[in-house]
């Protein structure tokens, strides 16, 4: 969504300057010239819900975006929203007095105001009124100064983010701006070039940290260090943890990023030195002490900050990688991290584009899904290395899932192979069937190898381990087998047979063939004679599975729990009523739908 105007009028409250910006020739005049021929001065924005202002960074020559009521910002144009555009490189400094209390100092010569970036960046507020409504808007000081010689440079520099900011269209009046109006400044040209990996500055996680970073001091006099230096790589050791922890966890803390820093070879190895024990040891922490998870992330996006070593880059997206399999950021640091990894999907220098698309999707999943409670075995630290560049079949969608296979089957060929594995290991004579766990390191391996591209049972026995693998396959599917849109009617048609069964065949063509598969794979342990053998019960294979087909939407316990017989009902009545064929589920070429028992298949 654009902003209709051609000149906007910019109020500075503080000091009652007012200035006129025009977006498509990134002009700024100090009066605005009306002939007739000039396009009024509008502006469509909502001051209830706040705008997008795009600014410029004067130290990093780049722009970036405000929200005005969030105070959000992006070093990426947000989709679909109005961006006005306030500051140009082209904007002079305007002759008022420095206020420490106002938000913009316009003093040509403030040499003697000494300020970190970051204090620039957060601190320094500024007030604007666009038309009758004011918005409040952070504007470094640097960025109103300009002179001939910097303007030639950012004009330059704007050249490479074209491309990123190709979608930010101004829709202007159709009448011509006024030949009176002076220092026509002509649009840079586009250019394809990609955003070099050194101008992703720390502004996703500076709101953060002026919130949470504990006081970092220095030398003999003590001095505050910025905050935009405390977040920059460092071969040194820490002294005291980035955020404010309680004083007990200080130890552990700078333990971690030790661990860290050796990892990523950013410090001396030991002679005897074992990554996998110092990840375990890492992922140990941020699991049992959950003020620490937020230590550990904000120390790895510290190490990845202006990281002169592609190896270690590269090693820093690893163990991204890795955390964010096991442990969610905290709810203040959530945005934080999920824009500051955001903003590196175009870094293709070390393949940074590719892993941090793929720690986007993992750091949405673990913040919903929380965290987990066992550290990752070796073959699985290892396997969640290569995951961004080798796909899994575990965890994604099933549309995902199935572009990676290319044999004939209409199903995910894992469902097939762990079905037949339980069968294959005699899982219709194994007492309490698919309610026991399998043993938890061989389900591990079996998982690796799948994921690997291996279906095969070398030395597993128990057929438990396929069975409750399958049931974690089920279980951890991006979106759950039956769509939550289909939820609520699950559970009031849950004893209507009729209704349940065209519910069913109402599903999406792929999650339709899996339920009914899998409801044939139940029907098979349904049996007198296997039941009793198994001790599995329709009504305990219901209880079991239900959780598996259908996932709860509601946050409450309450509901979840109250659910949860409803849920086991709708599974119980397929289970009891519907006819099916498998095999047909998994190979037909046609539409394959179920019946009630007894009858035909429609």
């Amino acid at each position: 969504m654009t902003t209709n105007y051609e000149w906007a009028e910019v109020l500075h409250s503080q000091s009652n300057h007012t200035f006129f910006t025009d977006s498509r020739r990134d002009e700024c005049l100090k009066t605005y010239v009306s002939n007739g021929s000039n396009p009024k001065l509008t502006h469509d924005a909502d001051p209830e819900q706040g705008t997008w202002c795009e600014l410029w960074d004067d130290k990093k020559k780049i722009p970036y975006y405000y929200h005005t009521t969030t105070r959000k910002m992006l070093m990426i144009p947000p989709t679909d929203q109005q961006i006005i555009k306030i500051v140009t490189p082209d904007l002079f400094p305007l002759p008022t007095k420095y206020d420490r209390g106002g938000a913009l100092d316009l003093v040509t010569d403030n040499r003697h105001i000494q300020r970190s970036p970051f204090e620039q960046n957060l601190e320094d507020k500024a007030g604007f009124s666009i038309g009758s409504k004011q918005i409040n808007l952070p504007v470094r000081m640097q960025s109103l100064r300009a002179s001939q010689k910097s303007n030639t440079k950012l004009h330059r520099r704007l050249s490479q983010f074209s491309k990123s900011r190709a979608s930010v269209v101004f829709t202007r009046s159709k009448t011509d701006i006024s030949p009176n109006v002076p220092n026509k400044v002509n649009s840079p040209p586009s250019s394809e070039t990609l955003v070099p990996f050194q101008d992703i500055n720390s502004c996703a996680i500076d709101g953060f940290a002026q919130k949470h970073f504990s006081i970092h001091k220095r030398g003999l006099f003590r001095k505050t260090i910025p905050i935009d230096e405390i977040l920059r790589w460092t071969k040194d050791p820490l002294k005291q943890p980035l955020l404010m922890l309680n004083k007990e966890l200080h130890k552990d803390a700078l333990k971690c990023f030790k661990i860290i820093q050796l990892v990523m070879g950013d410090r001396p190895q030991p002679r005897q030195w074992n990554e996998v024990e110092h990840l375990q040891t890492l992922l140990t922490c941020g699991i049992a002490q959950i003020q620490i998870r937020d230590e550990i992330y904000v120390q790895l996006c510290k190490q990845l900050q202006n990281n002169p070593g592609h190896e270690s880059i590269q090693k820093g997206w690893e163990t991204l990688c890795i955390v964010s399999e096991m442990f969610p950021p905290s709810k203040d640091l959530e945005s934080y991290i999920t824009d500051f990894v955001r903003q590196h999907h175009r870094v293709q220098e070390n393949q940074v584009d590719v892993i941090s698309q793929y720690v986007s999707v993992r750091l949405q999943r673990v913040c919903s899904r929380g965290a987990k409670g066992k550290v990752l075995t070796a073959a699985e630290i290892q396997r969640a290395k290569e995951a961004p560049f080798n796909p899994s079949v575990f965890g994604e969608s099933l549309e995902f899932i199935m572009s990676l296979q290319e044999s004939s089957l209409k199903i995910p060929k894992i469902i097939s192979f762990l079905a037949d594995a339980v069968h294959q290991l005699h899982g219709q004579r194994s007492e309490g069937i698919f309610r026991v766990p399998g043993d938890a390191d061989a389900v591990t391996d079996l998982r690796i190898r799948i994921e690997n591209g291996r279906f095969d049972l070398t030395g597993i026995s128990d057929p438990n381990v396929p069975a409750s693998l399958l049931k974690y396959w089920l279980r951890d599917l991006a979106e759950p087998l039956i769509p939550t849109e289909y939820y609520g009617s699950c559970i009031e048609l849950s004893d209507d047979a009729e209704k349940a069964i065209d519910l069913v065949n109402s599903l999406p063509e792929l999650n339709r063939r899996i339920v009914l598969y899998m409801i044939g794979f139940l029907q098979e342990f349904t049996d007198p004679k296997v039941t009793q053998r198994t001790l599995m019960n329709v009504y305990n294979l219901a209880m079991v599975f239900a959780p598996n087909f259908l996932r709860c939407p509601s946050e409450s316990l309450t509901t979840v729990f109250q659910n949860s017989r409803y849920e086991q009902a709708f599974l119980r009545t397929l289970i009891h009523e519907m006819s099916v064929e498998k095999d047909k589920c998994a190979y037909s070429q046609v539409r394959v739908v179920g019946s009630r028992l007894h009858g035909k298949n429609m």
